[in-house]
């Protein structure tokens, strides 16, 4: 149960930040987040991430439910339009702002990953 809270909360921060939602569209994409999936990304260490990516699979049936792809800068600019700040959870508070300038600044990496027997969940910056 407290998987899915935790990945509810990385759902609402990423709803919150994205509302235009816009999803990556030609195969090249695909093949590099089917890539990053398996974990043999080519990301090369030193170079900052510009990528927020995000993959939902429906493990019973090997179908993509959900495929996000967003860049960080948008991202801090939609955060800067924002009228509050920071993101109020039950026990912590997040400094939107903040938080999108300490993703940018760190190299492609997996940020979260959840596979249970019904669905995979990835997020990383690419």
């Amino acid at each position: 149960m407290k998987k899915y809270a935790a990945l509810a909360a990385a759902m609402a921060v990423i709803v919150y930040l994205a509302a235009p939602v816009f999803a990556a569209g030609n195969e090249d994409d695909l093949k590099v987040i089917k890539k990053a999936v398996r974990g043999d990304s080519a990301c090369e260490p030193g170079r900052a991430a510009k990528w927020f990516k995000v993959l939902v699979i429906d493990n019973k049936s090997g179908t993509e439910t959900l495929k996000l792809t967003l860049p960080i800068s948008l991202a801090k600019l939609l955060a800067a339009c924002g009228k509050d700040k920071h993101v109020h959870m039950d026990r912590v508070d997040v400094n939107v702002e903040a938080a999108l300038k300490d993703l940018e600044e760190l190299a492609p990496m997996t940020l979260l990953e959840i596979v249970d027997e019904e669905t995979t969940i990835k997020i990383w910056l690419e």
